[in-house]
């Protein structure tokens, strides 16, 4: 395992990316500005159904992968690439892992592929189980939106700027969190946050809407009134984040997936 991530040549891969996709500067402006950026239509409406339907086939097949959070609403399975070729589609796509390399300057490995199915019930705290950040400093993920997703059914919310480490930061004392390094914020703690300035935005979108994520900063998933919430999610890390204490800590996955991360890391395929 190497001890550290490799760097990766931004403006070659700029380059390259700049011809296939036009709108890549304001996608990066966006991501670097706001933490956030927002592609629509990235999945056509059909590939989401059928994606939804092996979601849903997955829940059954592997009941032990499942996971479950938020008074059992939000069923999380960790590693669905393993289980479906359709699911592998969205966790080995090139643009998804090259664009948080852009962002962060170094080389990116998925992790694995959350599949979600979250639903309206008295106790959910929306996905996530409420505020949060992944990490202190960068985390990037890719989420796909496989239902249309409204204000009633989870849409995912941001506070936009707050994965700056100079916001970070000063967030600490505007909010009075007693603990600096905890990455879990309640509600009346981001309240504050917000008050000082920060805009939450919350994100609805059609099925098939991409959300490109700097994940340090504070998010959730909105908790639910009506209906359900589909969705995929790539958990990218730098290589040296990725060993044995971390798959451990995302178990149970899907069958497979422990075993092609190891291989994977071993033989350094990114």
């Amino acid at each position: 395992m190497e001890k550290a991530a490799a760097p990766i040549d931004r403006k070659a891969l700029r380059a390259e990316w700049n011809i296939i996709r036009p709108d890549l500067q304001l996608l990066v402006h966006q991501a670097e500005h706001d933490g956030v950026a927002v592609i629509a239509n990235y999945w056509p409406s059909e590939r989401c159904a059928k994606a939804r339907a092996e979601i849903d086939r997955i829940i059954l097949e592997y009941p032990h992968a499942v996971q479950n959070y938020s008074g059992g609403a939000d069923k999380r399975m960790f590693g669905v690439e393993s289980a479906s070729p359709l699911l592998m589609k969205f966790h080995s796509d090139v643009f998804l892992r090259e664009f948080g390399e852009l962002l962060g300057g170094r080389d990116l490995y998925n992790f694995a592929t959350l599949g979600a199915r979250i639903e309206a019930t008295a106790d959910n705290n929306g996905s996530g189980d409420g505020w949060h950040r992944d990490a202190h400093g960068f985390q990037y993920k890719a989420i796909l939106y496989l239902s249309d997703t409204d204000m009633g059914n989870g849409p995912f919310e941001y506070l936009l700027g707050s994965h700056t480490a100079i916001r970070a930061a000063t967030h600490v004392t505007i909010a009075a969190i007693a603990d600096p390094y905890s990455t879990r914020l309640s509600d009346r703690e981001v309240a504050r946050i917000v008050a000082s300035g920060l805009e939450c935005r919350a994100f609805p979108a059609v099925a098939g809407t991409l959300l490109l994520v700097n994940t340090a900063g504070i998010h959730r998933g909105m908790p639910l009134k009506t209906r359900e919430r589909y969705a995929l999610t790539n958990y990218y890390y730098h290589r040296n984040e990725i060993d044995q204490e971390r798959v451990e800590k995302f178990s149970p996955l899907i069958p497979g997936a422990a075993e092609r991360i190891r291989r994977d890391v071993a033989g350094q395929t990114r």
